[in-house]
């Protein structure tokens, strides 16, 4: 049992004061899965239902299939996209497709597999993708229009709240119109007098 002066050395580890709201980043996991919502917009928009049984195809299909390998049951869930979005493929070529895929899963960065998929930004906007970059701008270029469109944003909201533009606010400022100069006395004279007068 511990003794009053040791249980009380434990308090410090504990408090009420509320935890601070971190950035919640996806799990690895939870990134595939969003990989893989990605994907399928990718290939419903190029090629319908189906991928084609040509180089193009089975290149996005392998593409497909790492993903997969990262989930659990990945033969399982590898083996019923193929049925799906793959029919053509033959029992053989799936099962080394499958087997490859396992044993040497391949991953892939945002910029990296928009190089793969050849993905524009154009057609990434549109397609409202955000687990893979564009080959067109890449990360540092998308962090740059993201905050320039924050900033914007931020802006629109404290006009329509009615503040005051930064130019507005230092044209009609103190230290823009130096009223002291006109009263022949020092910037520090005029500050000085003011502050007593706000005092009295």
């Amino acid at each position: 049992m511990q003794t009053p002066r040791r249980l009380a050395g434990n308090v410090k580890w504990f408090s009420n004061k509320p935890k601070s709201k971190r950035l919640r980043r996806p799990s690895p996991m939870q990134l595939v899965t969003l990989r893989l919502h990605d994907l399928v917009r990718i290939f419903r928009s190029r090629y319908g239902l189906t991928l084609p049984n040509d180089v193009a195809g089975r290149d996005d299909l392998e593409v497909a299939i790492n993903h997969l390998a990262s989930l659990a049951r990945p033969r399982k869930n590898m083996s019923d996209w193929i049925d799906l979005w793959a029919p053509w493929l033959t029992g053989q070529e799936q099962r080394q497709m499958i087997g490859d895929a396992i044993a040497n899963t391949q991953h892939w960065k945002a910029d990296q597999l928009a190089w793969r998929l050849r993905l524009t930004a154009e057609e990434r906007k549109v397609l409202g993708i955000t687990t893979i970059g564009a080959v067109d701008e890449n990360k540092a270029a998308r962090t740059r229009r993201r905050r320039k469109l924050d900033r914007e944003r931020k802006a629109k909201a404290r006009r329509s709240k009615g503040s005051k533009s930064r130019n507005i606010y230092e044209a009609n400022s103190t230290e823009q119109a130096m009223p002291w100069i006109d009263r022949g006395i020092s910037r520090a004279t005029w500050y000085r007098r003011k502050r007593d007068r706000e005092t009295v």
